[in-house]
């Protein structure tokens, strides 16, 4: 007597169903599945449970949702056994996807603690760099800025109120921001509204500690 071939699947088989539940599952997709496809059971195809329970069904791994008694036969299956069990397979599945969120979850934590501390640095250096200015000043953010890594960066400028110099006579005009120079033929386009937000350019900043105004030049 020839034994039956051993199951793939050892204990930890994806369906409940016995071998003889899905053998009498096929002979009834071959008698009934027909010759024309119904769209109730096409609009569910895709809705089986898992690829290895469909696997176990069909008997095979390479079975297409292409086939209509197959399809069918997944259709009839699912209505048979709607709550298959969990494989170890699937278990580890699911706990490598956890495990990932977890990751992920940790290095968005650890980003938005780094951002937290770049802004802090940026308030105090900010904060600094006011008790050393001898010029009353806003900051203003650039309106348009540059597109860096697929996002728009707008850097925030230092503009004095009223006309100031610094050094040897650089002029810093009223309303213009501290890194441009008099004579640029296309002022940069500042946001009207100043920001409540720390200066973030850098040039401006190193004018910011050296600006008088032009009366106590």
């Amino acid at each position: 007597m020839t034994e039956p071939p051993p199951d793939p699947f050892g204990d930890d088989r994806p369906t409940r169903l016995t071998d003889a539940e899905i053998t009498a599952l096929r002979l009834r997709a071959r008698s009934e599945a027909g010759p024309f496809v119904d769209p109730h059971v096409v609009r569910a195809r895709r809705q089986f449970h898992n690829r290895e329970w469909a696997a176990a069904i069909v008997g095979t791994a390479a079975f297409s949702l292409g086939d209509w008694p197959t399809m069918y036969l997944l259709f009839i299956a699912m209505e048979a056994e709607p709550n298959p069990p969990v494989t170890r397979a699937q278990r580890a599945e699911q706990a490598a996807i956890e495990e990932q969120a977890r990751n992920t979850e940790k290095v968005r934590a650890v980003m938005a603690e780094r951002i937290a501390e770049h802004r802090r640095a940026e308030a105090a250096a900010w904060v600094a760099a006011l008790r050393t200015c001898l010029v009353k000043v806003v900051v203003r953010e650039n309106r348009y800025g540059l597109i860096r890594g697929g996002v728009r960066e707008r850097l925030r400028h230092v503009v004095p109120l009223t006309e100031a110099v610094s050094g040897r006579r650089r002029r810093h005009l009223a309303g213009r921001a501290l890194c441009e120079t008099p004579g640029r033929a296309k002022p940069l386009q500042l946001v009207e509204e100043p920001s409540g937000e720390p200066a973030t350019c850098k040039r401006c900043l190193v004018y910011v500690s050296q600006i008088r105004t032009t009366a106590a030049a």
